[in-house]
């Protein structure tokens, strides 16, 4: 399917647990106003621990870069053909780019700390930030919103190359690249949704996607669930 521009990206990071990040107190967003804000169009109530950035609350998104899709192949040689094929694993990462990020945000995703002295540090050691990333885009033929969905990865941030101004200013950007890895409860990799489907429905693939629970819209008793299916009460 085509797919033009880019409208947005729906970021947000786990705790230790795999569990969703919500309070701001806890290395949760904080939000300026309604920027960033995610809401479900059906019901306009927040969906909490996710960061829509947009034109409205970074300038607008840039980038969205997605590769590593393909598996690696290994061709095994006999008797001078190719006897067989085996099919690796896929490593998709998605490298993102916008104009001018928060830095409570940015700071956020790739992992810096606050400190007392009003700064946000790095300690010399590994300690990978976990989170996903939702990149939103659009089919202009059939007007389809085009979805495409990393549940969990590492997030790392970009280079950043500052420079004199000159005749003209010299303008940095922000970019970082989340490294996509399998989900733990259900081995989900990446995922693509299609708002002409029947079932899509656009905060159940938000809270489906981030690990929260889930309605289904199709049913009388719009019974809630987790990732798995398992019924569960809303909130849990």
């Amino acid at each position: 399917m085509e797919i033009q521009g880019l409208n947005d990206l729906i970021v947000w990071t786990y705790d230790n647990n795999q569990k969703i990040i919500t309070d701001p107190d806890q290395n949760g967003f904080v939000y300026d106003g309604d920027k960033g804000k995610v809401f479900d169009p059906k019901t306009q109530k927040q969906i909490p621990g996710v960061y829509k950035m947009d034109l409205a609350s970074v300038y607008g998104v840039t980038q969205a870069n997605i590769t590593g899709l393909a598996p690696s192949v290994q061709k095994v040689y006999g008797s001078n053909f190719v006897a067989e094929v085996n099919q690796g694993t896929e490593q998709p990462a998605i490298a993102m780019a916008a104009n001018d990020i928060p830095h409570l945000v940015y700071d956020l995703l790739t992992g810096l700390k606050k400190d007392k002295f009003g700064g946000y540090a790095r300690k010399g050691k590994s300690s990978p930030k976990i989170g996903g990333v939702i990149a939103h885009s659009y089919n202009t033929h059939a007007g389809v919103d085009f979805y495409f969905a990393f549940p969990m990865g590492i997030y790392v941030p970009g280079e950043l190359n500052m420079q004199t101004n000159n005749e003209n200013a010299n303008v940095v950007h922000d970019a970082l690249t989340l490294n996509a890895q399998a989900r733990g409860v259900d081995q989900l990799l990446y995922e693509k949704f299609y708002s002409d489907e029947k079932d899509f429905d656009y905060a159940n693939m938000i809270n489906y996607i981030t690990g929260q629970t889930t309605v289904d819209v199709t049913a009388d008793n719009k019974q809630a669930t987790d990732v798995h299916g398992t019924p569960t009460a809303l909130g849990k």
